[in-house]
């Protein structure tokens, strides 16, 4: 059997899609299970009313509540707990993670920390927008198991006013065509009686121009000289990133495994009349197909109730003005048998004319990765099929029944305690009423008896729920004074781990669409790097790796840390292995990550600005000005200031020359010199104080 999604057509088969989107939703029950994960984690249930009490008349026909008209019925949100401690490590682990692009092969070097500067810009500009979907795709994730992040490339164009004069006008087409008619724009403009020969020849040189709008700019360049002309901007031109709840925004069929090599990967959207009408004009929309979807609007495909049609999926009234739109991606071979990603946009229920279904577009993705524009987030790994994936809700679902019942029980057991039910004689009736201060009147002794209550010490109830607690926190690695502190971050680690791994596809797929979409010029000014033009399309190249390591959320441990590598490593490093520069980097993010970007510089900025400080000193000793000295005892820079002012002073030869006919500045410069030895000398003594040993290469 050929599968009739798998070879391009100029005329999709829009039917097959919807069929095929019919069976996504519907096997497997996937909605249902999304139901399902909310009604636990939200703690929601037939019969609930607000004072947290159990009533018959909330309760389906024929039932009664138990064990008594307003007994205890608490919400336990321990899945909604366990799910926001999971999304706030999350959404902190990919905030304060280092994103960095590693080369290959060992001749990308200079073209990788270029691309790792852009990289870290696209982080900088879309910094409130990846914290948002980050935040709701960590929900997703945990909520129903897995998640998918789309990649895509967000440009958009809009009109601006711009002040402009006749003279300008003309300029600027004649920039483009030398000979355009416009060039006889100013004779149009001041003859009236050629004035709608003007507005026309404006409305022919500028797109969209109205015959209304044309007029008045062809009034105010006659009367005033000059108009205010519309002119087109792109006003956006980055990635994007939306985070897609499974199953309503995101769906694939059943059986897949890999996203990337998915048959079909439904998204849908839910649009309004403007949003659709304003597609027709911005993205080539098919107009026909624009009218008919409204005519849907408030529609949707959904589940009907599982008791009567057994979880088919069929129309369902939202009551919205709002349209479902359904983007259908797809991996097809064209003639020529070169597989592509292609994608269609339809409306699932719009209904069928002559056996056809319209359709408002489709085309090939013109991205050039040629992967979907998809990245799917797994909870875990238990089962290669994606709908597989469990959510928390559904693990925890026993315990927190189990805590739910300890609860209730001990709020029962307290109000029989406080008020158990009375023995009262029958020729007594139920006239009378029982609380603090009442008389009641009695004929002999024993009229009235409180009935003794069940005995079962409240304490059961606490060491049962905490029990259950201990049993959830060593399952999701929370922090529990029980259980082993390594056992609890390496579960916190590996769940990171694999969050940040997923995160590097998200920017691997936006690196690629940056090198398509921005201009040489744009990358140069973003890198400010001349190595940007080494930057390659071909992202096979580079390693794109989002580290986090999950102890730097221990204050206590990072202190620890941190004396270790200064009073025990540091010292030791006699051959000057360790990058001090990338340490303090390091230290400074861990200590204080709100305040690391804006304190630190990359290394090859830090060394240019010395090698900048040095160079000014210098010139400033030239023309007799004296060097500010540094404290020798404390500044670990010397060495390095020295390797700079040697440099400069071999290389340069306005230097070499005042050095030999300036005695000024051969004694001036010979002190800076002295100064910086000094330091040197004293950053040796220090280590030598520390180890008792002189480093063979230092001279003493």
């Amino acid at each position: 059997m050929n599968d009739k999604l798998a070879h391009f057509s100029e005329t999709p088969d829009i039917n097959e899609f919807i069929v095929e989107y019919r069976r996504a939703l519907d096997e497997g029950l996937t909605l249902q299970n999304v139901r399902d994960a909310e009604d636990i984690r939200f703690a929601r249930w037939t019969g609930q009313s607000d004072d947290g009490k159990k009533w018959s008349k909330n309760l389906p026909e024929g039932q009664q509540a138990f064990p008594f008209e307003g007994a205890s019925d608490c919400r336990v949100y321990l899945a909604d707990q366990i799910i926001n401690d999971c999304v706030d490590m999350l959404a902190v682990a990919h905030s304060r993670a280092d994103l960095r692009v590693n080369p290959v092969e060992l001749t990308d070097t200079e073209s990788a920390a270029a691309a790792t500067t852009m990289m870290n810009w696209v982080r900088s500009t879309m910094q409130n927008t990846l914290q948002e979907e980050s935040e709701l795709l960590a929900n997703y994730v945990n909520t129903y198991g897995w998640a998918a992040m789309f990649v895509g490339w967000d440009q958009q164009a809009t009109l601006r006013n711009n002040p402009i004069s006749i003279e300008q006008l003309v300029m600027m087409a004649q920039q483009v065509d030398p000979s355009s008619i416009l060039a006889e724009l100013p004779e149009m403009v001041a003859d009236k009686e050629r004035a709608d020969q003007a507005a026309e020849l404006l409305m022919q040189f500028v797109p969209d121009l109205k015959k209304r709008r044309a007029n008045r700019i062809v009034k105010e360049l006659r009367e005033e000289g000059q108009t205010v002309f519309p002119e087109a901007y792109i006003c956006r031109n980055r990635p994007s990133a939306v985070a897609l709840k499974p199953h309503e925004e995101v769906v694939v069929p059943p059986e897949t495994i890999d996203i990337q090599n998915a048959r079909v990967i439904f998204r849908r959207q839910y649009m309004t009349e403007v949003e659709l009408r304003s597609k027709v004009t911005t993205e080539g929309w098919d107009e026909s197909f624009v009218e008919e979807a409204l005519n849907t609007a408030g529609k949707s495909l959904n589940y009907l109730d599982q008791t009567t049609l057994k979880g088919l999926v069929s129309e369902f009234q939202r009551g919205d003005n709002l349209v479902e739109i359904t983007y259908a991606y797809t991996r097809q071979m064209d003639a020529n048998g070169v597989p592509s990603i292609y994608y269609t946009i339809f409306c699932p229920l719009m209904q069928a004319v002559d056996g056809k279904v319209k359709f408002a577009k489709h085309e090939m993705l013109d991205y050039a990765h040629n992967q979907y524009p998809f990245v799917l987030f797994r909870r875990e790994s238990v089962a290669r099929r994606v709908v597989e994936c469990r959510g928390i809700p559904h693990l925890v679902q026993t315990w927190q029944n189990e805590i739910k019942a300890q609860r209730d029980a001990i709020f029962d057991s307290t109000s029989f305690e406080t008020m158990p039910p009375l023995q009262v004689n029958k020729r007594l009736g139920l006239a009378n009423k029982i609380g603090p201060g009442q008389q009641l009147p009695v004929t002999k002794a024993g009229d009235y008896q409180f009935l003794q209550p069940p005995s079962r010490p409240p304490q059961t109830a606490f060491n049962l729920i905490e029990a259950v607690q201990l049993q959830v926190d060593t399952y999701f690695g929370r922090p529990n004074g029980k259980v082993p502190q390594t056992q609890t971050m390496m579960k916190q680690q590996r769940m990171i781990n694999e969050w940040l791994r997923d995160y590097s596809e998200v920017y691997r797929q936006m690196f690629r669409l940056c090198i398509q979409y921005l201009s040489p010029e744009e990358i140069a000014r973003i890198t400010s790097s001349a190595a940007s033009e080494a930057i390659t399309h071909d992202a096979s190249r580079y390693d794109f790796n989002l580290r986090f390591n999950v102890s730097e959320m221990d204050n206590e441990l990072v202190k620890e840390k941190m004396q270790t590598i200064a009073q025990a490593i540091v010292p030791l490093d006699m051959a000057g292995t360790i990058d001090r520069s990338k340490l303090v980097n390091k230290l400074l993010k861990a200590v204080a990550p709100e305040s690391a970007d804006e304190l630190l510089t990359d290394q090859m900025g830090a060394s240019r600005k010395m090698y900048e400080e040095v160079k000014g000193e210098i010139v400033g000793m030239m023309n007799g000005v004296e060097a500010t000295y540094t404290d020798a005892s404390n500044d670990p820079t010397a060495g390095t200031k020295m390797q700079f002012a040697q440099e400069i002073a071999s290389s340069s030869p306005g230097v070499q020359e005042a050095l030999q006919g300036n005695e000024l500045f051969k004694d001036l410069f010979g002190k800076y010199v002295q100064n910086l030895q000094m330091g040197v000398a004293q950053q040796q003594n220090k280590q030598i104080g520390l180890t008792g040993v002189s480093p063979a290469a230092s001279g003493y």
